[in-house]
């Protein structure tokens, strides 16, 4: 009787260490985010997104640049809006704002404010990591994974930041989650659950209408080839018909709740209608076709008008720079070389290891294992057709499988303490891992690995490398050097005007001049690969390099 009542304090103990492991991996990783919110300047899109959430929360519309659904939007809007902030968006007028951060706490706080409505999403994805590891794989396996995740630095970079991308990797992971639990158990609750998680993914990035079918098709294809009976047991076609029927009822009701549960028409005017005009001659078909054109409907106009502005704006192409050279309709291999140096070389390992050990037997590997390793492909393979390559946020979606699929490899090669080589090799990634996440704190975002981390701008630029960042850094580096003037070209949307910066004026693109050039990457790398623009500069020597983004040069006079 003793020894039982010795043992159960020791079974308690640690049943609460594995409830506190995840949490403590997850708040380690939320926390190493604060000194990204309180000293980098806002990059180019988020005073985009937090204007349109604004817009949304403060005037109850959503007209501003629409090219994007409201979900994320909303949620880094949220901070500055309870703080007093208010739109600042004229309701029909295209505007690239940012004065409106400096109201009320002033710019910093109200920038920190919005990031933080990305933790949520942060926190969410990580859950999901920790989940799907846990129920496919094993406890170990889940450990690692979660451990493994919260150190990467492309997820940590844009999770720091007030944009879209980290919502749509940690909605897009959820709902291909609910998809293999539904998948597992075909109950109501299940599917419904199965809606919600769609729903959110719809609403937080257009890149999910994308991402999410073409994971399902292949998802369906492979049950079909190689697990028929997960589809077709016991009379489960009749029941998933139906339950699909819940799950896109929630999905749309949830999207609808995104866009305020408008109704509109799909045509804007009453009266008559040329196109109908023209191609209707009997007056009663007429008249039912004016009926349907002007009958308020949900939803669809919204998603149209969306669609149709990011169509407008992808239709002439987007910058993109790779190996030197400059492109608006992008590369195939873009998206292979980001994940090459964008990610921590130790943690592709591990997943390789993790995806090859699931594929050398596929026969006797459970079918959700198999989707883990199905949905990064077919995400890669997505964005891979794409012509915009604007940068590892555009596929952030395929690191909660890569994480799961690490652990696992991890988990495998220590399962067994006698294989002490195997164990060691482990260790060793791992420890690989850890330590870069530390070392580039907490410049996350223009992380490269080893293969590129010497001359990262002689492979990516744009958004990897450069989006703004670094202009606080800068000032405080020409504050010491005691610089009088300076030439400056600023990749970012702060105002020059209000920084405090010793008097400047903008480096010309073709004629030199003499004495402090600050430039950013962007355009000394970028738009000098698309038309030679700051050639000139490119025959000195920078004094040196501030932050990972702007070069400081000292051009003395001949």
């Amino acid at each position: 009787m003793k020894s039982a009542l010795l043992e159960q304090p020791r079974r308690k103990k640690v049943s609460i260490i594995r409830v506190l492991a995840p949490l403590l991996l997850i708040g380690i990783a939320c926390g190493r985010l604060f000194p990204t919110y309180v000293t980098f300047t806002g990059t180019l899109d988020e005073t985009l997104h937090i204007a349109a959430g604004l817009q949304w929360l403060d005037r109850g519309v959503y007209t501003y640049n629409r090219d994007q659904p409201p979900l994320a939007r909303i949620a880094v809007a949220i901070g500055p809006y309870l703080a007093g902030v208010t739109s600042q968006v004229p309701r029909n007028e295209r505007v690239y704002p940012v004065d409106f951060l400096f109201l009320g706490a002033g710019y910093f706080r109200n920038l920190t404010l919005a990031r933080i409505g990305n933790l949520p999403f942060l926190v969410l994805m990580s859950v999901v990591v920790y989940l799907w590891a846990l129920r496919w794989f094993n406890r170990s396996a889940a450990l690692w994974a979660l451990l493994l995740f919260t150190c990467l630095p492309p997820i940590l970079g844009h999770a720091g930041l007030a944009t879209l991308d980290i919502a749509c990797a940690a909605t897009v992971a959820a709902a291909l989650y609910q998809l293999l639990r539904w998948l597992e158990e075909p109950r109501p609750a299940q599917a419904a659950t199965f809606g919600l998680a769609l729903g959110l993914a719809f609403l937080s990035k257009f890149s999910s209408l994308g991402f999410l079918p073409v994971c399902f098709a292949l998802a369906i294809a492979y049950l079909l080839v190689a697990k028929r009976d997960v589809l077709f047991g016991s009379g489960m076609v009749t029941t998933r018909i139906k339950q699909l029927g819940i799950t896109a009822a929630v999905a749309f009701i949830v999207v609808w709740g995104g866009y305020r549960f408008s109704l509109k028409a799909i045509s804007p005017t009453n009266g008559q209608h040329p196109t109908i005009d023209g191609r209707i001659a009997n007056p009663s078909l007429r008249r039912a076709a004016y009926t349907l054109l002007e009958m308020p409907v949900p939803l669809l106009v919204e998603m149209k008008n969306g669609l149709d502005a990011l169509a407008e704006q992808n239709g002439s192409g987007r910058p993109s720079y790779l190996f030197g050279e400059y492109r608006t309709t992008g590369w195939w291999y873009f998206f292979p070389v980001v994940i090459a140096v964008k990610t921590p070389l130790a943690f592709l390992i591990l997943t390789i290891v993790g995806a090859v050990l699931i594929l050398r037997r596929p026969r006797d590997i459970p079918w959700q294992q198999y989707l883990t390793v199905i949905f990064p492909i077919a995400i890669l393979l997505m964005c891979m057709a794409s012509g915009i390559n604007l940068g590892v946020r555009h596929i952030l979606s395929v690191y909660p499988m890569f994480g799961v699929l690490a652990g696992f490899g991890m988990a495998r090669l220590t399962g067994n303490l006698q294989r002490r080589v195997f164990v060691a090799a482990g260790s060793l990634l791992v420890a690989w891992v850890v330590a870069d996440s530390i070392a580039t704190h907490p410049d996350y975002l223009a992380y490269f690995n080893q293969i590129a981390s010497r001359h990262p701008e002689a492979i990516l630029a744009e958004s990897d490398l450069d989006w703004g960042q670094d202009l606080h850094r800068l000032i405080a580096r020409l504050q010491d050097l005691g610089v009088k003037e300076v030439a400056i070209q600023y990749f970012g949307t702060f105002p020059l005007e209000r920084a405090n910066l010793p008097p400047h004026r903008e480096v010309p693109t073709d004629t030199p001049v003499s004495g402090y050039v600050a430039i950013s990457a962007h355009y000394l790398v970028l738009m000098n690969a698309r038309d030679g623009s700051f050639g000139w500069l490119k025959k000195f020597e920078p004094q040196e390099k501030i932050g990972r983004s702007i070069y400081l040069f000292n051009v003395q006079p001949k």
